[in-house]
């Protein structure tokens, strides 16, 4: 029995959890283009789901056949991203070997950051939805590498800055609360402590390569040490200091190119 991805999702759910939330569920009609009701009466009819009267839906033995692969399918679904992680660019890739689950996703995800390496803003989405993907499966290195790639890029300003309007209390470029709440259960997870981390940022710092920009590597690790102690004079301070110089630069710069 052929099933769609989507319609072989909403079977497994319409069976093994409440049917009357999977049916209610806006997902179906905004992300799949299904109608749960007619859905349902279309498997009836061919004979996979069966449902006693007032009694819940069941799978037929037919049911359970098409049903075979659901867990690559349930993949999809719980981490699903638009032209990102979904059935048709799941389907879409050839790997030797066939890649399913967790080394699947995180193969679709690295192809579209670099399909969207130059677009900061949408970099910054993937980066999240990687990181929810390998925090909630356990893979907690992964995840804390992630969140430094993430912070690197919530503090990424390479556009130069006016000391006059520019502060730690008006940027957008700050470590989020949601950054610095994973932080401290990444680093519980890992029985890290503060000072292991900074290592570890540090020599994944270097590894990156490095555009012009407001802060240094050193800065950045600073950064998220006064975050986590909550230190607000000190990023007030180090914001307005990396500002003054970073206009400094940009004044030598172009005195040099009109000299």
């Amino acid at each position: 029995m052929r099933l769609t991805p989507a319609t072989k999702v909403f079977l497994y759910l319409l069976t093994m959890a409440d049917a009357t939330d999977t049916c209610t569920d806006p997902v179906w009609q905004e992300r799949y283009h299904l109608d749960p009701v007619r859905t349902i009466a279309q498997l009836e009819r061919r004979g996979v789901l069966t449902q006693a009267v007032g009694g819940p839906y069941t799978l037929t033995t037919a049911g359970q056949t098409a049903l075979g692969d659901i867990a690559d399918w349930l993949w999809i679904h719980e981490y699903y991203l638009p032209d990102v992680i979904d059935f048709a660019r799941a389907r879409r890739g050839f790997w030797q070997p066939k890649l399913t689950g967790y080394p699947l996703l995180q193969e679709l995800l690295s192809q579209a950051k670099h399909r969207f390496k130059d677009d900061t803003a949408y970099m910054a989405v993937l980066l999240r939805h990687e990181l929810r993907l390998e925090y909630e499966t356990q893979h907690d290195l992964a995840a804390i590498q992630t969140l430094m790639a993430l912070i690197d890029q919530d503090l990424d300003i390479q556009r130069p800055c006016d000391p006059a309007t520019f502060s730690y209390h008006t940027t957008w470029a700050k470590v989020t609360e949601f950054e610095k709440q994973m932080l401290k259960t990444l680093l519980s997870r890992l029985n890290w402590t503060l000072a292991d981390f900074e290592m570890r940022f540090s020599e994944w710092l270097e590894t990156q390569p490095r555009t012009p920009r407001l802060f240094t590597r050193l800065e950045l690790m600073t950064i998220v040490m006064y975050e986590l102690a909550n230190n607000t004079a000190k990023l007030v301070w180090l914001y307005e200091a990396a500002a003054a110089r970073n206009q400094g630069a940009a004044y030598l710069t172009t005195a040099k190119m009109r000299a």
